[in-house]
């Protein structure tokens, strides 16, 4: 019975076991289905999250390595060499920063140095106990340090046999030593042979003296060495990189110009008299520029004066003492144990005066905090290099001396780029080409817990009196952070979305009470200054310049996006050192271009600048583009507008009326408020650089975009910022100059847009008595200059052209300095027509021959007056609304941000607001539904001239949504080799995994504008490229290229010349190949389904039919080109005009040379003096089996008429001569 029991027990078991067992199958069957279907999925996200954690790792390696220096500096301040041992022997260990080990070694040995001057210091135990730390190192030294590290080793063992030699010892412990010491000999034994002391570009400084030891250490330890060969040195840039293939050789010298970079003033005296100067600048973070603007005279009492009163130095030097080192932030502790107490308590002091003597009542926080960090660390760093006797400055005037050569010799710039004569320069004081100490480089974390110890202390001590109401003095905060809500400004819409932003607040009765008592001297950093010397280039992978002591970034930070560390993405993808180059080399021409402040335009600039604080002034001051003062707003009273009265007695409608009116008015006074104090520092830097020859170094955006680092004064900028400079280097104007210093007069009017040449040229003959009054009384004349577009660069050009005048008849010798311009035609537009073969679009945007411009902003407007008939009851009513034909500003917008990507409801947003403008209520329901009319006719129009483009943009959007399906950013390299990654990504977790991803609607609207923007950039590089191989001046305000008067034939042609060689480039196909390879990799193909794998690479294959237009038509298309035909054709009729018989004896001539060299003969003929004269132009060719010298006869025809005039020329001379010896 029991076994019974015992056997149903154990069938029910087995049977519970099945059916769960079955119900287990069935319920994870589909589960199974589920996960094999989102498997890649799953499988992207586990290689995002390796790749996050790889870059997690090189941040904290980078972390680690500023750490170690932080630490290095604090042990050799404190002098704490045990503790300086056993960081190296971690470093040698870990091996995360190779870096610090020769910097290490280099303290170890100037500490070595210091105890050998004494002879009780090298007797001392202290010094027994440095040199068996020493010794205990030697165990971790490898095979695979780097040279630095074993050169800096060998020194250092040098120092310590010194030591040895010197010390007593007793007996017992001197075999100690010596075993001890052997030990290390032999250890370098092993190593030696590895080492290579010819080494030119070392990442430490090496005097001569320390390289003749480190050499006779070697000799001591190898008696045979072979030093290993030179590497030889490789061509200029990539052989990829096809683009600048004809720059690999120099320009010939007959065909080059001259050095562009080098000004008569400086001289070689001048030079290193100003890099010592700008050294001593450097060494500094903030200066004081004498204050030229408003009533600093009038007061009495300065902003600086009350700053002293209320003792705020004083008070922050209380503020640091109550800091306890052992509970604040360890670099904290750092600055308040190794600095001295009075040199922290100015600099603090300083950042403070910065912030109030700059006027605005807020500043961006960030900036804040780098303003008051970046002076600790660089006198932290100073103190560190004394102590271990760097002589940093000594370094770079001796580097300096020989590469000023390049602003110097024109054979030297001729025949090298910044970047080469700079790394030959470096290599005559045997160091590395990318050399640079500082203490800095924080990253953003670190820096935000240090700086809020430090601003605190700003905070609590920066304190001013305010009386209250009962007559009571209170003391009051000076600063605090707030979050500021600022419309963003986009160029794809204008929906006025509202982002916060922390800002610095400056309490505004501190603000009113510098009013009253404005500062004498304004405070600027002096990293946001200009430079007065030539820059440091950048060099190899983006790094070195344009600062000599203190590095920077060659890519600007998007701080909306810090996960993707731009910089680092861009250097992680440069396979190779020649990579990207020509970009580095664009960069550093733009930067060496000198210039200086035109000093006629700035005069009449401060005098009608004066005018911004009177209120009467405001119409003429509107029409100049110069702010009104904050104090001249009416900003409206309560009790002005309702009396004495309680709010709650007011009318609720008629009290938000009042609130509206003020809040606008409020702001309308903050803004200008903030542009007034913007011009004020360019007006009062431009007064601090007068006649001084300024630099403005560059670097770039993510995309490869250039930008100066002076944000106050540069030629980047509005029309005012471009008035008051002109090029340092002045170039006689020449045969064609002064006619384009009319034509661009005439073109910054901007009221001859689809003109002639011919018919501007006319227009300037006809205005010239009104330039030359602009330029001669521009506020007392008849102020021609103020109706123009650009009215201050205009009133430069007059300015110009009347100093021209003065030469008469010379005026092809008169020295030129002013930049002419030459703007694209909508260069987005332009690049997409190239991509798309468009022909249509390629005429509108003026990329083919036509004599006269074409306007692509007028086309669309007047291809808007044809109506189809679903439109017509619309039509009909924007027609009595707007009785004249659209205005081209009321689509200009929409049309030039379509390659940006424009949305329909961005575009109907934009144009309502130019509906506005015209007295077309925005609020209005018609004028909602008129801009939504006239956004789809805009959108048809362009489709219609560019239908190849705007496929293009919308492949280009797909590619983008097919890389953000694959978790990718888009990423891309330039035809210039700059690797490009798109920053648009953020932190998440998805399923248990830490990964970065990319924000997908950012990355799909911003990619068609991003990748254009790069293309124009590389147009804009390859131009100055080529410029300076030919020895042209060149800048570039992104499409907009400038240079003197008589090269812009020239700089046209190679701009139209590059235009036509990048778009020669498959760069669709290209593109195309790219994403395939960089998105579809081995990796990703195992794991992708094969339909997701061929939806993936549909997607990535460019399907769009190209144009009919001949990219080469290019070449006949610009407007230089309608203005050398014009000149041309006007010098021919006007030479045929005075000299009809002349004109036809040179036809003539030029017949007789044809005819000879049709005889296969070359021309000759003799002198009336008897003298035989051949010309040359013949070669050796061969012809029906035989060689023959055979005349060239293009050249003998060209060469034959003013060969003979020249022969007659010098003929006569002789005769003078032989008839003034005989008497």
């Amino acid at each position: 019975m029991r076994n019974l029991e015992r056997v149903v027990r154990i069938h029910r078991q087995f049977m519970r076991l099945a059916s769960s067992s079955t119900v287990a199958a069935t319920t994870t069957t589909p589960d199974k289905k589920v996960k094999k279907k989102d498997d890649w999925k799953t499988e992207l996200l586990t290689i995002l999250e390796a790749e996050h954690k790889q870059k997690k790792r090189i941040t904290w390696k980078q972390r680690a390595s500023q750490n170690a220096l932080a630490d290095i500096i604090r042990f050799t301040l404190k002098d704490d060499v045990q503790s300086l041992v056993r960081l190296t022997e971690n470093q040698l260990r870990s091996r995360f920063s190779p870096e610090i080990v020769p910097l290490c070694f280099l303290v170890l040995n100037k500490k070595f140095e210091r105890i050998l001057k004494k002879q009780d210091l090298i007797d001392s135990r202290a010094s027994l106990s440095l040199f068996l730390g020493v010794a205990d190192l030697w165990r971790s030294l490898k095979r695979n340090e780097s040279n630095t590290s074993y050169l800096m080793a060998l020194l250092l063992q040098n120092s310590v046999r010194r030591w040895k030699d010197q010390r007593e010892f007793e007996k017992k412990k001197s075999n100690y030593i010596a075993e001890l010491f052997n030990l290390m000999q032999g250890k370098m034994g092993q190593l030696v042979g590895s080492v290579n002391t010819n080494e030119q570009q070392l990442e430490l400084f090496l005097t001569a003296e320390e390289h003749k030891t480190i050499q006779k250490e070697v000799d001591l330890l190898r008696k045979f060495y072979y030093p290993p060969p030179r590497k030889s040195e490789k061509m200029r840039y990539s052989e990829e990189l096809s683009l600048v293939e004809p720059l690999q050789m120099n320009c010939p010298r007959e065909e080059y110009r001259d050095n562009p970079f080098q000004v008569t003033e400086l001289d070689k005296t001048t030079l290193k008299k100003l890099f010592e100067e700008h050294l001593e600048t450097e060494g500094k973070m903030w200066i004081q520029v004498k204050n030229t603007v408003g009533d600093t005279v009038e007061s009495k009492v300065s902003g600086e004066n009350l700053i002293e009163e209320w003792n705020w130095r004083k008070r922050i030097g209380d503020g640091l003492r109550k800091l306890d080192p052992e509970q604040t932030h360890p670099l904290v502790a750092a600055f308040l144990e190794l600095l001295p107490r009075e040199k922290l308590i100015e600099t603090l002091y300083f950042s403070a005066m910065a912030a109030c003597s700059q006027g605005q009542n807020l500043i961006g926080a960030t900036q804040f905090q780098f303003d008051v960090i970046e002076p600790i660390l660089k006198e932290l760093g100073n103190a560190f290099k004394k102590e271990i006797g760097l002589e940093e400055n000594e370094i770079w005037k001796r580097v300096y001396d020989q590469y000023i050569q390049y602003f110097l010799d024109p054979e030297v710039s001729r025949q090298n780029t910044h970047r080469e004569w700079w790394q030959k320069s470096c290599k005559t004081q045997n160091i590395s080409a990318n050399f640079q100490f500082q203490m800095g480089n924080m990253d953003v974390e670190t820096r935000e817990a240090v700086c809020n110890v430090i601003i605190n202390v700003l905070f609590d001590s920066c304190l001013f009196p305010l009386e209250g109401k009962n007559g009571k003095l209170t003391w009051q905060r000076a600063f605090s952070f707030r979050a500021i809500s600022i419309e963003e400004e986009s160029k794809v819409s204008t929906d006025g979305r509202l982002s916060l932003s922390r800002m610095l607040s400056i309490n505004p009765k501190l603000t009113s009470k510098f009013e009253a008592h404005p500062f004498e001297y304004i405070v600027f950093s002096t990293e946001n200054l200009p430079m007065t010397v030539p820059p440091r280039p950048w060099i190899d992978k983006g790094t070195g310049g344009p600062l000599y002591k203190t590095s920077q970034e060659i890519i600007r930070k998007m701080l909306e996006f810090k996960a993707v560390r731009l910089n680092d993405e861009m250097r992680q993808r440069i396979t190779s050192p020649s990579q990207a180059r020509p970009v580095f080399d664009a960069l550093n021409q733009l930067g060496s271009t000198p210039w200086v402040i035109n000093e006629p335009m700035l005069d009449t600039l401060k005098e009608v600048f004066e005018k911004s604080k009177d209120s009467a002034s405001e119409p003429l001051l509107e029409k100049l583009g110069i702010p009104m003062r904050h104090d001249t707003f009416d900003i409206p009273d309560f009790v002005r507008e309702f009396g004495k009265v309680k709010r709650e007695d007011v009318d609720v409608d008629r009290f938000r009326e009042y609130a509206k009116k003020k809040a606008e008015a409020v702001k309308a006074r903050n803004e200008s408020n903030s542009l007034w104090c913007w011009m004020q520092y360019r007006v009062v830097l431009a007064d601090h650089f007068r006649g001084r020859t300024l630099f403005f170094p560059h670097n770039m955006d993510f995309r490869g975009r250039v930008y100066p680092l002076s944000p106050y004064l540069s030629h980047m900028g509005d029309d005012v910022n471009r008035c008051i400079l002109k090029f340092a280097k002045s170039q006689p104007l020449g045969d064609k100059g002064y006619d384009w210093l009319k034509l661009h007069c005439i073109n910054l009017t901007g009221t001859m847009k689809r003109a002639s040449v011919a018919d501007r040229m006319l227009e300037a003959e006809r205005l010239l008595p009104l330039i030359l009054d602009s330029a001669r009384n521009p506020l007392g004349g008849e102020k021609w200059w103020m109706s123009s577009d650009e009215p201050w660069q205009t009133l430069a050009a007059c300015v110009e052209i009347e100093q021209a005048t003065h030469f008469g008849s010379d005026i092809p010798l008169f020295p030129s300095q002013l930049p002419v311009h030459q703007d694209g035609s909508c260069n987005g537009l332009q690049h997409y027509a190239a991509l798309g073969r468009d022909n249509e679009g390629g005429v509108q945007v003026n990329l083919t021959r036509c004599e006269t411009p074409n306007d692509v902003y007028s086309d669309v407007a007047m291809r808007l007056e044809s109506t189809t008939s679903e439109d017509h009851d619309v039509a009909l009513k924007l027609r009595q609304s707007l009785p004249q034909n659209v205005p081209r500003k009321v689509i200009k917008q929409t049309v030039m941000t379509t390659v940006y990507g424009v949305t329909m409801y961005g575009a109907v947003l934009q144009i309502k607001r130019q509906l506005k403008a015209l007295d077309i209520p925005g609020e209005d329901f018609q004028a909602a539904l008129f801009a939504r009319y006239l956004a789809r006719k805009t959108f048809a129009s362009l489709n219609d001239a560019f239908t190849s483009s705007m496929a293009l943009k919308d492949w280009f959007r797909l590619i983008a949504k097919g890389a953000s399906d694959l978790t990718k950013t888009v990423e891309w390299i330039t035809p210039l080799g700059l690797p490009v990654v798109q920053p648009y990504c953020r932190l998440v977790e998805r399923r248990s995994k830490l990964v970065l991803v990319p924000i997908p609607m950012k990355q799909v609207d911003a990619f068609p504008p991003n990748f254009v923007h790069s293309l124009d950039s590389t147009h804009m590089m390859l131009t100055s490229l080529n410029c300076s191989d030919r020895g042209i001046t060149f800048a570039a305000v992104h499409d907009c290229f400038w240079t003197h008067a008589n090269s812009v034939d020239e700089m046209n042609e190679i701009c139209r010349q590059q235009f036509v060689s990048l778009h020669s480039q498959p760069i669709v196909e290209q593109c195309s190949e790219w994403f395939k390879k960089t998105y579809l990799t081995p990796k990703i193909q195992k794991i992708l389904p094969q339909k997701e794998l061929e939806k993936f690479e549909d997607i990535f294959t460019a399907k769009v039919q190209q144009g009919e237009l001949d990219i080469e038509k290019v070449k006949e298309s610009f407007q230089a080109a309608l203005f050398a035909r014009y000149l041309a054709r006007k010098t021919f009729a006007s030479l045929n005009d005075a000299f009809t018989s002349s004109m036809a004896l040179k036809d003539w001539f030029r017949l007789i040379a044809k005819g000879a060299s049709d005889l296969t003969k070359t021309v000759e003929w003799i002198t009336p003096l008897g003298l035989p004269v051949v010309q040359p132009y013949c070669r050796l060719v061969e012809r029906r089996s035989k060689l023959v010298l055979v005349p060239i006869p293009m050249k003998q025809v060209d060469a034959f008429p003013p060969n003979f005039v020249h022969s007659l020329d010098s003929t006569h001379m002789m005769l003078t001569s032989l008839n003034c010896a005989n008497r």
